[in-house]
């Protein structure tokens, strides 16, 4: 007489987590896709603020802020900073403080360049960090440019 035990075989669990590892690597390749361009959004939408922001201090002072502490070469946290200061009064819209360091609320570095006299041009650098390889550009006139493959 023969028993039959109820259960799985060896090749249909293996099948099965085979499976589950599929799903598991399109899932993490589209979640890293989407946090990708989340934080090239989150970039962009800084850009606007700065440039609104520099359109008001041109309506306050006649000239945009342009000087050399905010000049892109090499860009990095000390521009971003120093262009918070001067447009936003520290308020902590580009860096934040974390443990007393100064740190960027995303993961690109911002700074200005004036590459016509009476105008500007923002540049976000996306940090080594992010992983991402992406420069984001907006001038005065409101026209943007995206470089780099991760853009």
């Amino acid at each position: 007489m023969t028993t039959r035990s109820s259960g799985f075989t060896l090749i249909e669990l293996l099948v099965v987590v085979a499976i589950i590892g599929i799903l598991a690597a399109v899932g993490v390749t589209s979640y890293s896709g989407y946090v990708n361009s989340a934080r090239i959004t989150t970039a962009e939408n800084m850009l606007t603020q700065i440039a609104l922001a520099q359109q008001e201090f041109f309506t306050n002072n006649r000239t945009f802020a342009v000087g050399d502490t905010y000049r892109c070469e090499p860009a990095d946290i000390n521009t971003s900073s120093e262009l918070e200061n001067e447009l936003f009064a520290g308020r902590g819209f580009i860096t934040q403080e974390v443990n007393e360091v100064v740190e960027l609320k995303a993961d690109f570095d911002f700074c200005v360049e004036e590459p016509v006299p009476g105008g500007f041009e923002i540049r976000a650098v996306a940090t080594d960090e992010s992983g991402i390889d992406c420069i984001l550009t907006l001038d005065n006139r409101n026209v943007s440019n995206r470089r780099g493959d991760g853009c």
